[in-house]
C-alpha cells in the first residue's frame, strides 16, 4: 500500500503540490481559530458547595451543616475525594471527580444529592450553593479600584451593582469576587438604655423595621372595558421614611425607630477587606468558565472594563493588578520563538551536507508542512494550543524533518549514481526506487517512535493532564511528518531533482565527515574489544550516576505574579491582619523590583477560601528586572516577611499554588496530613511533625494548619428559667443573632439596586458584656426580663476552623522547598517522623503535595517504559526480520541513555518528570537510528558483499543521514537549552536530555554498532 501511495504521488505530483497549497492556508485559518491557553487543563472536574451560617461557631458548622452535605454526596458515582472546611459564618465542601467525568454532569449529580441534606439543615443557614463552574487557574484578571475622594461605600457600590453586573455579562465569565471597601446597608441601630426607657423590646424593633418595608398587590379594579393594576406602595425611598417609622405608641404617642435606635446608612460587617500599594482599595477577581479560551475573555474583559470606566467618577482609578494572559503571552511567544529558531537551526545544518537548493528545498518544505499537519492533528484530537502542544511540536522539529532527509538524500545519491551509470534507467523510476528503498525502514522507525513514545500517555492525574498533550504534539508531528514523505516529498523529489544538476561527488560537508568517520569505523572493526569495552564502562558509570540524582516533581514556574499568603494567629482581627499587609506594603514600596503590592485580607462573598480574617493574600508583581535574578528576589521577599513577628508565609507563583492545591488540597509542594478524631490531639501530633520538619534542611514556608481553640463569648441558657417564663430556646437564640449579629429583616430598593435592612445593637453595646447580660426580652406574660436571667454569658474557647478530608478530620504541616531536591527532604521526613512521632490509636499519618505525583509518575514511566521495550523488540524484528539483528539493535539502545544521564549531571544533578520524558524521546530517535543503520546492512547483506564491506559501505551510505537527523534533532532543541524563561520551564530538562543524549547515542550507534557486528558476525548474518 505505501509503495502505491508512492506511485501515485509521483505520477500525480503537481495535483499533490497544489493540494498541499490548499490545505496549509485551511491549515492558518484553523490555527487561528484553536484556543489558547498557558497549560493544558491539569485539574479533575470539581464542584465546590458553600453554605453561609452567620454567627455559627465551626464545631456547629461542622456538625449541623457539613456532616450532612458530606453524607449525601459521599457515595456519588465519579467520586473520588471530598474535603470540606468549616469556618466561623462558613462551609465549603469541595467534591473531586473521575478525570473522565463531564463537569456539567458532576454538578448535576451534586445537585440531585444536596436536595436530600435540605431537611437536615438547620433553621437560620442559609441554602447551599453550588459556586459558578471554573478551574483551578480560571482567575485570569484582577483589578484595584482606588479613589482618591469618592467614598470607598460608594466605590463598592459602583463595583457590586455597575461593574460586577457588567462583567458577569461578558461570555466566558463566571464569577466576580470583590474584596474590600464598605457595603452599603440601610441599619436600625438599637439603644439598649432607650429600649428599657420606652420599654419596648429588640423583637419588637425588628417587627417594626420589617413592616416598615412592604408593598402590597391589591389585585385589579376591573370594569365593563378597562381593568387597572391596584397597589400598596410601602416600600421606604428614603432613610427619613424608616425613621419615621412606628414601633409602638406610649399613652397616645409613637415610638418610632429614631426614638430608640440610630437609623442610617451604614457598613455592613466586614469578613474581608483589600488594599493596593498601602492604599485602601476594592480588589476584584474575575473568573473564567471552564473550556474558554483565556486570551478571548481577557479581551472582552478589557474592553467591557474600557466602557466602564467611561461612567465612573473621574477621581476612582482603575489598575489591572493580575492579568493571566501576561504569562500566556510570554510562554506562547518565548516557546513559538524557540520552534522558529530551531527550525532556522535545522536549515543552517542542512545547506552544508545538502549544497543544493533543490534538496534543501524538499527538506525544508517537509519541516514547516510537518509541523502545521500536526496543529492540524491535534486540533482534530480536540487539543488547542499552549506551551506543552507547542513544545511537543518543537521537540519533535528535527524528527518533522528526518523522513524527508532520508527519502531525498537517497533519492539524490541514486539520481546521481544512474546518471553516471553505464545503463541510466527512467528517472521516475529513479525516483520511485529511491523512495520505496528506504520507505520500510523510515516507516518502521516512525512506528516505533510512536510506541516508544506511549509511556507518557501512561501518566495519570496532574503529569497525565500536563504531559499528554505534548506528547500528542510530538505524536502528531511524528505521523505528519511521515504523511508528508510519503506524499509531498516524493513528488518534490519527482519535480525538482532530476533536472538539475548532478555532481559526481558529495558536498564537501558530506566528504568531511566522512574522512573523519572512515578512521573511527576502521579501528572500531580493528578493535573491537576496546570500543565495546568503553561503551559498557559508560553504560556502568551512568547506571553508577542515576540514582544519586535528586528527584523533583516539575521545575518551578517563572511567574511574574506571586500570590503569597501570610497567616497570622487566630483570634486577631481583620484590623490586625491588614495591619501586617501593609507593614509589608510599606517594605517593599520603594523598591523598583515590586511595581505593586496587593492585600486581599480575610473572606470575599463567594470566595472559595473559607478564610478567617487572620489570613490575607499578597499579590505582588514582580518587574524584568526582579526576574533576571527571581530566587534572590524572592529571597528578598521572604526576608522581609521574617521581620514581621506572628506572621507565617506561603510564597509562590499563581499556578504553582493552584497547582499544589490539586495534588493535595494545600497550596504548598509538601503536605503532612495527619488524620483523627479528636481536634486537641491533632493539634499535639500536628506540633510534633512541625517540630521534627524544623530539622530539615531545605525546607522554606514550613506553618502548622492553625486550627486551635480561640477565644469566644458563650451564652448559655438557662432552660429551666427559660421554661418558666415561658421562652424557648429558639427565641432565645433569634434575640442573640439580632442583637450581636445582626439580622437582615428585609431589602430597600434605590434605582432597581437592593440593600439590605438590617437591626442590631449599636456597636458599643455589642462590646460590652453588661449591656448584653441586661437586653430585655419579652415573655409570654407581657413582662419584659433582662437576659441574664435565662442564660449566663461567661468567656470560652472554641476551634477557629475545622478541616476534613474523605470522612474524617485533619490538620496539615505544609512547607516547601528551597535548595534542595524534593524527593530527597521528603524521605528525611519520612524517616525522622517514623522514629520520633507516634501517633495514638486511631490517628495516622499521610504525605502528599507533590512528591507523590513525582513517585506516582517515575512508577507509571518504568512500568510502561519496560511493556514498550518488549513491544519495539518485536516491532524491530517484523522490520529487520532477524533475531540477531534486532538483539544488536536493542542491547545499543540503553547506550544511547549515557549521554542524557551525563547533560544531567552536569547541569545541577536533578530529574523531573520532564526530564524522564526527554530519556523516552531519546531513546525513540536512537532506535530510529539503529534501525536505519541495521536495515542498510541487511540489504548489503542480502547481494552478497562480506562482513567487512557491509559495515563499511552501509555506515558511510547511511552516515549522511544519521548525522542530519542526529543534528537536527538535537540542535534544533538548542533554543530551549540555551535560553530559559516563561513556557520553557518544563520544556528546557526535557531539551537537556535529549540534546546532550544524541551526541553519544549518534556516536555510539556509529561506532558501537559496527563493533557488535565484527564480535559477533557469524550470528548476525542472515
Amino acid at each position: 500500500m505505501l509503495s502505491a501511495i508512492i506511485k501515485w504521488a509521483i505520477a500525480r505530483r503537481w495535483l499533490v503540490i497544489l493540494g498541499t497549497i490548499i490545505l496549509t492556508i485551511w491549515i492558518f485559518r484553523t490555527i487561528i481559530q484553536m484556543p489558547l491557553d498557558v497549560f493544558p487543563s491539569f485539574a479533575p472536574p470539581q464542584v465546590e458547595i458553600q453554605t453561609e451560617a452567620p454567627g455559627l461557631a465551626p464545631e456547629e458548622l461542622e456538625s449541623l451543616v457539613t456532616l450532612p452535605i458530606e453524607s449525601a454526596i459521599n457515595g456519588t458515582p465519579g467520586v473520588t475525594a471530598v474535603r470540606s472546611s468549616s469556618a466561623a459564618g462558613i462551609s465549603v465542601v469541595k467534591v473531586i471527580f473521575n478525570w473522565d467525568t463531564d463537569i456539567y454532569q458532576a454538578r448535576q449529580l451534586v445537585t440531585e444529592r444536596l436536595q436530600q441534606s435540605f431537611s437536615k439543615l438547620p433553621s437560620g443557614v442559609e441554602t447551599p450553593q453550588i459556586s459558578p463552574t471554573s478551574s483551578p487557574i480560571g482567575t485570569v484578571l484582577q483589578y484595584a479600584f482606588t479613589s482618591q475622594s469618592t467614598p470607598l461605600m460608594e466605590v463598592r457600590r459602583i463595583v457590586d451593582w455597575q461593574v460586577t453586573n457588567r462583567l458577569l455579562a461578558v461570555p466566558g465569565v463566571s464569577q466576580v469576587v470583590a474584596y474590600g471597601g464598605d457595603v452599603r446597608q440601610y441599619q436600625v441601630l438599637v439603644d439598649p438604655e432607650k429600649l428599657k426607657a420606652f420599654n419596648v423590646t429588640l423583637e419588637e424593633v425588628e417587627q417594626a423595621a420589617s413592616a416598615a418595608n412592604v408593598n402590597a398587590p391589591g389585585g385589579y379594579l376591573i370594569t365593563p372595558d378597562r381593568e387597572k393594576l391596584i397597589r400598596g406602595i410601602g416600600r421606604i425611598e428614603s432613610i427619613e421614611e424608616l425613621q419615621q417609622s412606628v414601633i409602638t405608641a406610649r399613652n397616645g404617642t409613637p415610638v418610632n425607630l429614631s426614638d430608640i435606635a440610630d437609623v442610617q446608612i451604614g457598613a455592613a460587617i466586614k469578613r474581608g477587606d483589600g488594599s493596593f500599594n498601602t492604599q485602601k482599595a476594592i480588589v476584584i477577581m474575575i473568573n473564567k468558565q471552564p473550556q474558554t479560551d483565556t486570551p478571548t475573555v481577557t479581551r472582552l474583559i478589557e474592553n467591557a472594563m474600557l466602557e466602564i470606566q467611561g461612567g465612573l467618577p473621574k477621581d476612582i482609578k482603575v489598575t489591572p493588578t493580575f492579568r493571566q494572559e501576561n504569562y500566556i503571552d510570554s510562554s506562547i511567544t518565548n516557546v513559538r520563538e524557540a520552534l522558529i529558531e530551531g527550525s532556522i537551526i535545522v536549515a543552517l545544518i542542512l545547506i552544508p551536507f545538502l549544497m543544493n537548493w533543490r534538496n534543501l528545498v524538499i527538506c525544508l518544505t517537509a519541516l514547516p508542512l510537518s509541523l502545521l499537519l500536526g496543529v492540524l492533528l491535534l486540533n482534530w484530537l480536540g487539543q488547542g494550543l499552549n506551551t506543552m502542544t507547542l513544545g511537543g511540536l518543537a521537540v519533535a522539529i528535527g524528527s518533522a524533518v528526518d523522513d524527508a532527509i532520508v527519502d531525498a538524500e537517497n533519492v539524490y545519491r541514486n539520481l546521481r549514481e544512474n546518471k553516471y551509470s553505464p545503463n541510466p534507467r527512467p528517472i521516475l523510476d529513479v525516483v520511485f526506487d529511491g523512495c520505496q528503498e528506504v520507505r520500510d525502514s523510515v516507516f518502521g522507525a516512525t512506528i516505533i517512535t510512536i510506541v516508544v513514545f506511549s509511556p507518557v500517555f501512561a501518566l495519570a492525574g496532574v503529569e497525565g493532564s500536563i504531559f499528554i498533550p505534548m506528547g500528542l504534539g510530538y505524536m502528531a508531528a511524528v505521523i505528519a511528518s511521515s504523511i508528508t514523505a510519503l506524499t509531498v516529498t516524493p513528488a518534490l523529489c519527482a519535480i525538482l531533482l532530476p533536472y538539475g544538476r548532478l555532481p559526481e561527488t558529495e558536498p564537501w560537508v558530506a566528504r568531511f565527515f566522512k574522512r573523519l568517520y572512515y578512521p573511527l569505523l576502521t579501528f572500531s572493526l580493528k578493535h573491537a574489544e576496546i570500543v565495546l569495552s568503553l561503551a559498557i564502562a559508560s553504560l556502568v558509570a551512568a547506571t553508577i550516576i542515576f540514582p544519586s540524582f535528586g528527584r523533583i516533581f516539575l521545575p518551578e514556574f517563572q511567574e511574574q505574579t506571586l500570590v503569597n499568603t501570610l497567616t497570622l494567629y487566630p483570634g486577631v482581627s481583620l484590623e490586625t491582619t491588614n495591619a501586617a499587609g501593609e507593614a509589608l506594603q510599606h517594605a517593599l514600596k520603594g523598591d523598583s523590583r515590586f511595581p505593586y503590592v496587593q492585600l486581599r485580607s480575610g473572606r470575599a462573598p463567594g470566595d472559595g477560601d473559607a478564610a478567617g480574617v487572620n489570613l490575607g493574600h499578597l499579590d505582588i508583581e514582580l518587574s524584568d528586572a526582579a526576574m533576571k535574578d527571581r530566587e534572590g528576589t524572592i529571597e528578598k521577599l521572604r526576608q522581609e516577611f521574617a521581620k514581621l513577628p506572628g506572621v507565617a508565609p506561603n510564597i509562590g507563583g499563581f499556578i504553582s499554588h493552584r497547582m499544589d492545591e490539586v495534588l493535595s488540597g494545600v497550596r504548598s509542594a509538601i503536605a503532612v496530613k495527619i488524620f483523627g478524631p479528636d481536634l486537641e490531639q491533632l493539634h499535639t501530633v500536628g506540633q510534633q511533625v512541625n517540630d521534627v520538619m524544623k530539622t530539615v534542611n531545605g525546607i522554606v514556608d514550613l506553618q502548622l494548619e492553625p486550627q486551635i481553640p480561640i477565644e469566644q463569648i458563650q451564652i448559655k441558657f438557662n432552660r429551666p428559667a427559660a421554661s418558666r417564663y415561658g421562652l424557648t430556646i429558639g427565641k432565645l437564640s433569634e434575640i442573640i443573632e439580632t442583637a450581636l449579629n445582626g439580622r437582615v429583616v428585609s431589602q430597600i430598593l434605590e434605582k432597581q439596586q437592593t440593600f439590605d435592612l438590617a437591626v442590631w445593637l449599636k456597636p458599643d453595646a455589642r462590646q460590652n458584656l453588661d449591656t448584653i447580660r441586661n437586653l430585655l426580652i419579652d415573655t409570654h406574660s407581657g413582662k419584659k426580663i433582662p437576659l441574664a436571667q435565662v442564660a449566663t454569658i461567661e468567656n470560652g474557647t472554641g476551634p477557629n476552623t475545622i478541616n476534613r478530608e474523605n470522612v474524617s478530620r485533619l490538620i496539615v504541616v505544609s512547607a516547601n522547598a528551597n535548595g534542595r531536591d524534593l524527593r530527597s527532604i521528603v524521605n528525611e521526613i519520612r524517616d525522622k517522623v517514623n522514629q520520633q512521632v507516634h501517633p495514638p490509636s486511631g490517628y495516622y499519618i499521610q504525605y502528599a503535595g507533590q512528591f507523590e505525583a513525582e513517585e506516582r509518575a517515575t512508577q507509571n514511566i518504568f512500568i510502561s517504559s519496560a511493556i514498550a521495550f518488549v513491544a519495539i523488540t518485536v516491532i524491530m524484528y517484523l522490520s529487520v526480520k532477524s533475531i540477531p539483528s534486532t538483539a544488536m539493535i536493542m542491547i545499543n539502545l540503553p547506550l544511547a541513555l549515557v549521554g542524557g544521564v551525563f547533560s544531567v549531571a552536569l547541569t545541577g544533578g536533578v530529574i523531573s518528570i520532564a526530564s524522564l520524558v526527554g530519556f523516552i524521546t531519546l531513546f525513540g530517535v536512537a532506535t530510529r537510528n539503529g534501525l536505519l543503520l541495521v536495515d542498510n546492512y541487511n540489504t548489503k547483506f542480502a547481494v552478497g558483499l562480506p562482513l567487512k564491506d557491509v559495515l563499511i559501505k552501509g555506515s558511510m551510505e547511511r552516515l549522511n543521514a544519521i548525522l542530519m537527523t542526529a543534528f537536527t534533532s538535537a540542535l534544533g532543541l538548542a533554543p530551549l537549552v540555551i535560553e530559559s524563561g516563561p513556557g520553557k520551564e518544563i520544556l528546557q530538562p526535557l531539551s537537556i536530555v535529549v540534546l546532550g543524549g544524541l551526541f553519544t547515542s549518534t556516536a555510539l550507534t556509529l561506532i558501537v554498532l559496527p563493533s557488535l557486528y565484527v564480535k559477533f558476525g557469524k550470528f548476525l548474518i542472515p
